[in-house]
Order: structure tokens, then C-alpha cells, then sequence
């Protein structure tokens, strides 16, 4: 065989080898040169312990508790007045457009929150549920007059607070809501909302019958509710969401409704107070009057303070509130029936 055949046959044999490797060799051994495959075996293999702590989930951090909101909320207020080393403060602060007053009252054996009536009077029901005041007259009186009235003294307290919550008639003129006074049922009405305090110092709002306010050792009726389980009442829609519900979401019973509507809806003064908890199972009391804001940008306010729940109070031309005797609104103080006040023992 002359040597170029060699050649020529030694060529044919490397290009067969060649072919070979590149067409005929098993799928499967070309897998082992693929980056994935060698990605995919090495993730079967127990992973080092600090990639394992960086891939665990980590937790949700849990939302502010009701009081860190409060304290949150107050830090951006002016503090006008703190008293009993913090168990009542008095606020001011923009919101808006507008000005919200507040009072702060936490729960305690020396706070003392009670309905102060008009002249001192003793409001009841007739035989057919309607309001009157048991002695058949009339009374209203501004909140400044009834605070600084003798009959709203209270031995070893002193009287820091006061607002005008109640509605009235025009004909009768006690509150149209429940009132229970220091453990005694005056007057219920199990279709309007209402402020309850336990004498185990917990805090509530809601709907109560005669046998749920025995359960009260203070209760006063207003509304309608404006903020329930953290979401508030907006006139703008018609079903829930994630933040509003309908107005009047407890389908509170208001001749006039409309006109309801229309103060919340507008810059009117307006009047709540709502309900928060304490990291000790007691409550706080925000008591708050506004003007020149919504009931909307009202109910947000008082969530963002913590509350989960909130009544409104006879507002408009009503709105007042007192701090230590004094008038805090420069306008005309209409007579009303009613006003929540807050005492501080020593």
C-alpha cells in the first residue's frame, strides 16, 4: 500500500471518529456538560446554613398596637394640657382644611367619665319610650354654664373635660339616646348608638337594649356610628370596601337622616367620640370636636388615633367643648341637653 493510500485512509478514519462524537454519541452524556443540569444537582445537596436562614420567609411585622397609634398621633398634635401624668391630655391639631380639638381619657380608677345634664335636670322616658325629663319641664343649657353649674361637682374630682354629645326635640328636650348615670338606667333606646363604660373600666359602642345597659356603669346616646371595626362610614358608597362602609351602618333610626348626610358630608362642626384598647384590656377615650373638616377626614382622624370604633354627637350649631371651665370655640354656645365629662381624681 503506497503512502498516500496511508494517508488518504487515516483521514477517513479521524473524520469518522469525529462524526461520531459530534452525531452519534448518546443524548444523555451531553446533559452532564449543561450548566442547568450541574444548577439542578447541586440544588438537590443540603444548602449552607446561612443561605438557609436568607431563604426563609420572614414574618410580617404586626401592625402598631391601638395605643403606639395614639402616641403616634399625639407626637404630631400640640399638647395643650397633660393631667393625672398622662391619664387625660387635651390636643389641638390642623386636619385639612379644618382644626380638631380632642381629649385623651384613658380608663382608670382615677378617671371619672359621666353624663352631666341641663340644669341638673333627670332625663326618663314616658309611658310610650318617648324622651322627657322626669319633673315635665324643659332644660338646656350651654356646656360652659353646666361645667362650671354646681350640680356638675363631684366630691374629690375635678371636672377637666366636657362636650355636648346628646340630640333633643324641639318639643322634648332631653336626650333622645340611652343614658345610664353611675349604674342607673334613665333612659333607653335600642335604635340609636351609644357609649357604654363597664365598671371593669373597658369601653364600648353599639346597639343596647334595657338588658344590655345594665351591663354599663355610664352610657349616652348619640349617632350615627362613623367608624365600626376600623372601617368608616362614607356617604359615597353604597357597600362595603376594604376602608368604608355605607353611612349609618347600623341602621341607626334618624327621622332625619338626610340632613345627617348633608353635616357629615360638609365642613359643619362636627362631634365624636370612639373607643380604643389599652395594652391591659382597659379602653381609651377619644372625645373630639372639629370644624372645617368632613365626617370622613373626622372618622380617619380618630382611626389613625387607634380607635376602632366611633359615635357622633350632636354637631353643627352644637358643637362645644370645655377644658377646666373654659370655653374652647369663640362661637355662640347653644343650649343642649346633655355633655360628656371627663373628672381626674387625685
Amino acid at each position: 500500500m503506497s503512502p498516500r493510500t496511508v494517508h488518504r485512509i487515516t483521514l477517513a478514519l479521524l473524520a469518522a471518529l469525529g462524526a461520531y462524537f459530534l452525531f452519534a454519541r448518546p443524548a444523555a452524556e451531553a446533559t452532564v456538560l449543561s450548566r442547568w443540569a450541574l444548577t439542578v444537582a447541586s440544588a438537590i445537596q443540603p444548602a449552607p446554613r446561612e443561605l438557609v436562614s436568607r431563604l426563609e420567609p420572614r414574618p410580617v411585622p404586626a401592625p402598631p398596637a391601638a395605643h403606639e397609634r395614639l402616641e403616634a398621633f399625639n407626637r404630631e398634635s400640640a399638647l395643650q394640657e397633660r393631667a393625672g401624668e398622662g391619664l387625660v391630655e387635651f390636643y389641638r391639631r390642623g386636619v385639612g382644611g379644618g382644626e380638631l380639638l380632642y381629649a385623651v381619657a384613658r380608663l382608670h380608677e382615677r378617671v371619672h367619665v359621666e353624663v352631666i345634664n341641663a340644669e341638673g335636670a333627670v332625663p326618663g322616658s314616658d309611658a310610650s319610650g318617648d324622651t322627657i325629663w322626669l319633673d315635665g319641664r324643659r332644660h338646656l343649657q350651654a356646656v360652659v354654664e353646666m361645667a362650671n353649674a354646681p350640680f356638675a361637682a363631684r366630691e374629690g374630682m375635678e371636672l377637666l373635660w366636657a362636650m355636648a354629645f346628646g340630640f333633643h326635640g324641639a318639643v322634648r328636650t332631653s336626650n333622645e339616646g340611652s343614658v345610664v348615670i353611675n349604674g342607673v338606667v334613665h333612659r333607653v333606646n335600642p335604635w340609636r348608638g351609644a357609649l357604654c363604660i363597664t365598671a371593669d373600666r373597658r369601653a364600648m359602642i353599639g346597639l343596647f337594649d334595657a338588658e344590655a345597659l345594665r351591663g354599663c356603669q355610664q352610657a349616652v346616646g348619640g349617632g350615627p356610628v362613623i367608624l365600626w371595626k376600623g372601617k368608616l362610614a362614607n356617604p359615597a358608597v353604597s357597600a362595603e370596601t376594604d376602608e368604608f362602609l355605607p353611612f349609618n351602618p347600623l341602621g341607626e333610626d334618624f327621622v332625619q337622616l338626610d340632613w345627617r348626610i348633608t353635616v357629615y358630608s360638609g365642613a359643619y362642626p362636627k362631634t365624636a367620640v370612639c373607643v380604643g384598647d389599652l395594652p391591659d384590656g382597659r379602653s381609651f377615650l377619644v372625645l373630639a370636636n372639629s370644624a372645617g373638616i368632613t365626617g370622613v377626614e373626622l372618622a380617619r382622624a380618630l382611626r389613625d388615633m387607634g380607635c376602632h370604633d366611633a359615635l357622633g354627637g350632636d354637631d353643627d350649631t352644637s358643637t362645644q367643648a370645655v377644658w377646666r371651665g373654659k370655653a374652647l370655640w369663640s362661637r355662640l354656645q347653644r343650649p343642649v341637653p346633655d355633655a360628656i365629662a371627663v373628672y381626674l381624681r387625685p
